[in-house]
């Protein structure tokens, strides 16, 4: 099984001149394991084709298609923070929530649904 690269995930097409979209998928679990929800997108940013993957305005898209609210204040800043750390040392992120978990894995762009490059 070959081995996910960061760059793999980093459309090669900037969305605006210095920002690539960079696709992942998504899971929210609760707690207690009753609500388990996917989205799949492209929530997460670059600003080359083999650079630093790191949480930027895709968080609000990521937490409306998961019908999560978004974090607020200091706990947003920090939950971006740990994202973009995550992502500097693997291509799979596990961040903790108040009432659950976000698992964020780098996919393909092209298996991104609806890519418009694929």
């Amino acid at each position: 099984m070959e081995t996910m690269k960061t760059s793999d995930a980093i459309c090669p097409v900037p969305r605006m001149m210095g920002w690539f979209d960079v696709a992942a998928r998504v899971r929210y679990a609760s707690d207690d394991g009753k609500i388990v929800r996917y989205a799949h997108d492209t929530y997460l940013d670059s600003h080359d084709q083999d650079g630093p993957v790191f949480m930027g305005d895709g968080i609000e898209m990521m937490f409306h298609h998961l019908g999560l609210q978004l974090p607020r204040g200091e706990e947003l800043y920090n939950f971006c923070d740990a994202v973009t750390a995550g992502f500097a040392e693997a291509t799979v992120v596990e961040i903790p929530l108040d009432e659950g978990e976000l698992l964020l894995e780098l996919t393909p762009w092209q298996e991104v649904p609806g890519s418009l490059l694929s």
